[in-house]
């Protein structure tokens, strides 16, 4: 499904926010990505979380989405996306997502709150994803050639990440208990 989402680049956003005006951030990310960096304020619901009910709860401002905007982000933008398709499907029509996520605020110099360091989830599945590699050609050259064969499976995935945008590996390392820890006072396990 392809939607039609307004943006707001985080230069606009910042300056909303420093004249005082009420500017809710609902950052979709991991905890452990929430808490290595987030924008001051920004109400945290992961992308598998995100409901209508949790919306409410976080902000306890039924008019957002609705007749007040709501501002989205993710790292880099693509789950933003995803969260505002599925808020839309709820009704929320009054959305509008961060340019470039926090990646991009944070490459500007804007401000972030921080309680620790991580990786990111797309970083976590990269490095997930190599290492599987490594092993399997290592197992393939090493114990048998069949090895090889499962190597072109994780190929087969890696396809079907970019063609759907659906991570299975990136669902599963979501549920690790160090993007699960919801607590973000606590520091961030890297």
């Amino acid at each position: 499904m392809s939607t039609q989402v307004s943006t707001i680049s985080p230069q606009q956003l910042h300056e909303l926010k420093g004249h005082g005006r009420y500017a809710p951030v609902l950052d979709v990310r991991s905890a452990a990505e929430y808490r290595a960096g987030h924008i001051q304020d920004a109400q945290l619901i992961p992308i598998d979380s995100l409901s209508a009910e949790a919306l409410l709860q976080a902000f306890k401002r039924p008019s957002l989405g609705r007749e007040e905007t709501l501002y989205i982000a993710c790292h880099t933008g693509p789950r933003a996306l995803q969260a505002a398709e599925r808020l839309q499907q709820a009704g929320f029509h009054n959305l509008s997502l961060i340019e470039g996520g926090i990646q991009h605020w944070e490459k500007l110099g804007l401000p972030v709150k921080r309680f620790g360091a991580a990786l990111s989830l797309e970083r976590q599945v990269q490095i997930a994803v190599g290492s599987l590699l490594v092993l399997k050609v290592f197992l393939g050259f090493s114990v048998h050639e069949l090895f090889f064969a499962l190597t072109a499976m994780i190929g087969v995935g890696l396809i079907l990440a970019g063609t759907t945008r659906w991570c299975g590996m990136a669902k599963l390392i979501a549920y690790m208990p160090w993007n699960r820890n919801t607590d973000c006072a606590q520091p961030a396990k890297a």
